[in-house]
């Protein structure tokens, strides 16, 4: 969930905080409840948050990602867009997430903590409900930067410092799953660049110009004894071919994956990833009965959301009320749905975020605002898939194409 470059890093918001190079001053996003100099909090109103978002546009390099995302959400889905109101509700209503009896759940989080965050209570409820549920840890999340300078109280972590917190991390992801249930939910660990996916998308697509991690300076995965295919390299092209052998060997019945929408660039780009692995396992396999395969997409990072994220002491109460989608992600007009979890799975849910320790010392107060009454998705389908093959580079494309063709 974390994810870190060379001025900055990403913060639990999705904002980037930019570090200038003098004095490595930070900003990032306002809080939405500004406090007063005593403490106290102040009421904010609509048009308080959006004088201050535009206030800070220009200081956050994530205001552009999320503009782009919203450009991008209105070519893709023109009709959808032009059956909403600019500023209005979504087309229809959310409707409750049917879980049947022996679904096959594929849960792919960019980084541990994510398949909590945005499924815990589902894992619960497929299991209870006599399904399987399968993990799938795309990184270690080993590019968290200033948590790894915390940790070690060092200013220039060593590349063995980055690979022990991800080690930690995976740890504290299989701890969280036990909680959630002690033997039902299997893990994988792939590995791939912690802050690196979107790279892998963009200038790493090929194995001959593999990419190297920031952190641990890795150009394969350095966690021998816990990744899958701890000698593959860190190219797209060969996350895509993972992906696609953990799809096809799985066979799920339902896939939760990151929003495509998601402002950080590992989500964005892990949400990209697994649709070309469910897309090419369709047209690979177009008999095996993934016609009723559901793809429901989760969102982490999105700017001032979910409510209360920066909280200093979360009421248990909180975990009472429900989570929706923002706005600006319901807007792009595909379906939403939602689960709701019983006093029972919100208990289990929160013991099992408690296990996410490296990240509680971090961000206690954003892990804290996810344990809610619901778990939303969006409900992708055919015109998402189609949209993460355009983003495939046009050499790879052709050459797809002539080998279906023969």
């Amino acid at each position: 969930m974390a994810e870190s470059r060379e001025r900055g890093s990403m913060d639990r918001t999705g904002a980037f905080r930019y570090r200038a190079e003098a004095g490595h001053r930070c900003g990032a996003f306002p809080r939405t409840r500004p406090r007063r100099g005593n403490g106290r909090r102040m009421r904010s109103t609509l048009s308080t948050t959006r004088r201050d978002f535009l206030r800070f546009a220009a200081l956050s390099p994530a205001v552009a990602m999320l503009v782009a995302a919203r450009a991008e959400a209105r070519a893709l889905f023109p009709d959808r867009a032009a059956a909403t109101p600019a500023g209005g509700p979504s087309p229809g209503r959310p409707t409750p997430l049917e879980v049947r009896r022996g679904e096959r759940l594929l849960v792919v989080a960019p980084h541990p903590d994510d398949e909590t965050i945005a499924a815990g209570g589902l894992m619960q409820r497929v299991i209870e409900r006599g399904g399987t549920a399968l993990v799938v840890l795309v990184t270690a999340g080993d590019g968290f930067v200033d948590a790894v300078v915390r940790e070690y109280r060092t200013g220039h972590p060593k590349p063995a410092q980055y690979i022990a917190y991800g080690e930690r991390r995976v740890g504290e992801s299989k701890a969280a799953l036990r909680a959630l249930d002690p033997e039902a939910i299997d893990l994988e660990l792939l590995g791939f660049p912690d802050g690196g996916l979107d790279g892998l998308l963009r200038t790493h697509w090929e194995r001959s110009n593999p990419s190297r991690s920031r952190t641990t300076g890795a150009s394969d995965p350095p966690y021998d004894d816990e990744a899958l295919a701890p000698n593959l390299p860190y190219d797209g092209t060969d996350l895509r071919r993972e992906l696609g052998r953990i799809v096809r060997a799985a066979r799920p019945s339902m896939v939760v994956l990151p929003d495509p929408l998601d402002t950080h660039p590992d989500h964005h780009a892990a949400s990209v990833f697994t649709l070309l692995a469910v897309g090419d396992w369709h047209r690979d396999m177009p008999s095996s009965g993934h016609a009723t395969t559901k793809l429901l997409s989760y969102l982490v990072h999105w700017p001032a959301w979910p409510p209360e994220w920066d909280r200093r002491a979360p009421s248990p109460e909180d975990a009472r009320m429900p989570l929706w989608l923002p706005e600006g992600v319901v807007a792009s007009g595909a379906p939403t749905t939602w689960l709701e979890l019983d006093d029972a799975e919100i208990a289990r849910k929160r013991t099992a975020m408690n296990h996410y320790v490296s990240q509680q010392a971090v961000s206690a107060a954003y892990l804290a605002a996810f344990v809610r009454r619901t778990e939303p998705f969006r409900r992708l389908g055919e015109t998402e898939v189609k949209a993460a093959f355009a983003r495939v580079p046009a050499d790879d494309a052709k050459a797809r194409v002539r080998t279906a063709s023969r």
